[in-house]
């Protein structure tokens, strides 16, 4: 009756001749747990759990309630015992029944110990990553709604990834790893634009304070790239007012001409977080295409000797922090284009590798790296809609497209058919049979530019080359 009253709330009591409150804890576990399955299926598993993750107040509730419950449980099965008790003289099955409640009631309470540590972390993390004080830093954001479809007036969102290479000792913040994330908020279908750092000409628009001082754009050749717009807005920060990140919101500005999207969100992760984060999922496996120096400094064209500290070697392998950072990071022996091939492959190995259970076992190291080494301004009130979105990405397509040199000359880009590329990339896909749709964002009359593509050939890419064009990013490696 015991066992029976653990697996079975209230059971043990009702057969035992308590039915009051037997019956009573009965309907009240019953009721519990259609009410959670219902909720499940409604929403799903993962909508269902990201619906929580996005409210910790609510969760934070609802463990109480659970640890209440779980004392109450314990109680219950204690009185059970008492119910059944064995009648003297039998010591020894007094012993053994006192020993079986008691591991019994551990069992059920230990439990609870692990969840409320995980919801205290959880709680800290939203407190500090999600805040209101971080400040917009755009202007026209996107209107995000309420209720169940809170994208229903944003048909697309644009999210500014931004890796940067600041860690102590080295002043100011260039942003090596530019990526926008266009999302179809409808299908969750997204496609990842990944932009050269050594972009010249940048377009900046009147929006961008930095216009004032650069009214033609930031153009002053070699010294004037895409990957300096930040430092630019920092040392400018008094043509940002109030603004709490005048760099991001300088490059959010610049991405933005450069792409034609207006981008709603920015997401910031420095060298270290990145390998911090890597290595809180325990490492990452990607195929190696050519072998990758750890270290490395040029100077005059030529590798200094004694720069480079290993070797990342070619074929399949199992990277730790350190090594996915220089994997993603090297051009001592390559450029900055296969380097961002490279970025575009560690993206994919991350998505392919990412495993609900893992992710959860190892939340406490995943949780501290992203509080102290990322950075955004999505503000909490926004968070409920981005469960939603995230629960229709999962059902989507993650493409990727990086601006090579097979795409855009850096020293002198053509931003039409940047934005033309842009345009054609993130248009619905046509039916078989259907003209691909063209949406050209300057007023010019030529030709949309096309999006590269892979080959589809049984001709496969060199074994060396990254891949080039839009592919799936499950695919890039």
């Amino acid at each position: 009756m015991t066992a029976l009253g653990a697996v079975l709330p209230g059971s043990g009591l009702l057969l035992s001749g308590r039915r009051i409150i037997g019956g009573l804890l009965l309907f009240s576990f019953v009721a519990l747990v259609v009410g959670a399955a219902a909720f499940i299926y409604v929403k799903g598993p993962t909508a269902a759990a990201l619906y929580l993750g996005v409210r910790p107040n609510l969760l934070t509730a609802l463990v109480v309630a659970g640890v209440v419950g779980l004392v109450v449980l314990a109680a219950s099965v204690i009185h059970t015992a008492v119910v059944n008790w064995p009648s003297r003289p039998q010591t020894g099955k007094r012993v053994l029944a006192t020993l079986f409640t008691t591991l019994l009631v551990v069992g059920l309470i230990a439990p609870a110990a692990p969840a409320v540590q995980y919801v205290m972390i959880h709680r800290d993390l939203v407190g500090t990553l999600f805040t209101d004080s971080h400040g917009r830093g755009t202007e026209g954001a996107s209107p995000i709604g309420s209720g169940e479809d809170a994208w229903r007036d944003v048909p697309r969102l644009n999210v500014m990834l931004i890796g940067s290479d600041a860690y102590p000792g080295r002043p100011g913040i260039r942003t090596d790893s530019m990526i926008v994330a266009s999302i179809d908020t409808r299908s969750g279908d997204s496609v990842l634009f990944g932009v050269p750092r050594n972009l010249q000409n940048v377009p900046l628009g009147p929006s961008n304070p930095l216009s004032q001082i650069y009214p033609e754009g930031y153009n002053c050749g070699r010294k004037c790239l895409m990957n300096e717009v930040w430092n630019e807005g920092d040392t400018h920060k008094d043509l940002f007012p109030g603004d709490p990140m005048p760099g991001m919101t300088a490059t959010r500005l610049a991405l933005s001409e450069v792409l034609g999207l207006g981008i709603d969100y920015g997401v910031v992760i420095d060298i270290q977080g990145f390998s911090a984060l890597v290595d809180a999922m325990g490492g990452v496996d990607v195929n190696v295409r050519e072998r990758i120096p750890i270290g490395g400094k040029v100077e005059n064209g030529r590798i200094v000797p004694g720069s480079i500290n290993g070797w990342i070697e070619a074929g399949p392998q199992h990277l730790n922090g350190y090594q996915a950072m220089w994997f993603s990071r090297s051009r001592a022996t390559t450029d900055d284009f296969d380097r961002m091939a490279r970025q575009r492959c560690m993206v994919g190995a991350l998505v392919n590798q990412v495993n609900p259970g893992t992710m959860l076992d190892r939340y406490p190291e995943l949780a501290k790296v992203a509080k102290d080494h990322v950075y955004t301004d999505v503000p909490p009130q926004h968070l409920g809609a981005w469960a939603e979105l995230v629960s229709r990405m999962q059902q989507g397509k993650i493409r990727s497209l990086p601006f090579t040199d097979k795409i855009v000359k850096v020293g002198n880009p053509d931003y039409d058919r940047i934005r033309d590329v842009v345009q054609n990339a993130i248009s619905p896909q046509p039916t078989e049979g259907t003209p691909a749709p063209s949406t050209p964002t300057s007023t010019s009359s030529r030709t949309p530019a096309e999006v590269p593509s892979t080959p589809t050939s049984t001709s496969s890419p060199s074994s060396t080359g990254p891949k080039q064009g839009l592919v799936n990013v499950k695919d890039a490696c």
